[in-house]
């Protein structure tokens, strides 16, 4: 089956699998930053902060999570369903591999980006591609605990109850704000449950997390299989 896939350049891959990796990246390193914090997540003489969960974002071995996802499509009555799981290895190593209603990998190593379903396979050079990167590296600044950057880069708007909090981001610039109208985090305490995606066209996407495992320490046969070139994850 693997001789019958083609291989794209980067200018072929489409553009609702470089959000979808974006939407990836943004669900691993928040549920990695959050859950690294949840011993000391908590503000010792008040509740929860935007300020106190940005200070304690803490580094973490690795994250697996399963996830449903509903995408909700402006032309559908119905949404789209999908299941699968999250993979995240610090720095910057993630997979996000469906497994319901269908077969797909999509999986980012550093600064390669891959996409294989049933129609094939596509490759981007992060690098060169300036939407791809921007995409990226707009959210990875979302958790790299600089909340400076956070509110340059987006309009932040930051709510809790006391246990329960929300957090919603809209992009201020391209080539962000082109593909996204707002991003919405809720959770409790130091975990995330949703994360919910806004799209400039009006698509809308909702994610939940369950069974989530983080300071995960990844066997060398699992890294093989998640990330190698080719490997069985990344062949539906």
């Amino acid at each position: 089956m693997s001789a019958l896939r083609s291989r794209h350049t980067s200018a072929a891959l489409p553009q609702r699998p470089l959000r979808a990796a974006g939407f990836a990246l943004l669900a691993l390193v928040s549920l990695a930053r959050l859950a690294a914090g949840a011993q000391s997540a908590t503000a010792p003489n008040g509740p929860l902060t935007l300020e106190i969960l940005m200070q304690r974002m803490a580094s973490t071995t690795g994250v697996r999570a399963a996830f449903r996802e509903e995408k909700q499509l402006a032309l559908l009555s119905a949404p789209l369903v999908s299941e699968g799981m999250l993979y995240f290895v610090p720095p910057a190593r993630m997979a996000r591999i469906t497994t319901r209603p269908g077969a797909s990998a999509l999986v980012i190593d550093g600064g390669r980006l891959s996409y294989t379903d049933e129609t094939g396979a596509s490759d981007v050079d992060l690098a060169s591609n300036r939407v791809a990167r921007a995409l990226v590296e707009n959210f990875v600044v979302l958790f790299a605990g600089d909340l400076p950057a956070l509110r340059e880069r987006y309009a932040v708007d930051f709510t809790t109850d006391g246990t329960g909090w929300r957090m919603q981001l809209t992009p201020k610039a391209a080539p962000l704000a082109k593909f996204i109208a707002s991003v919405e985090l809720r959770g409790e305490g130091p975990a995330l449950k949703e994360m919910a995606v806004r799209e400039a066209d009006g698509d809308y996407t909702l994610t939940r997390f369950e069974r989530v495992e983080t300071d995960t320490r990844f066997t060398p046969e699992e890294l093989a299989r998640l990330f190698s070139p080719g490997s069985s994850a990344a062949r539906p």
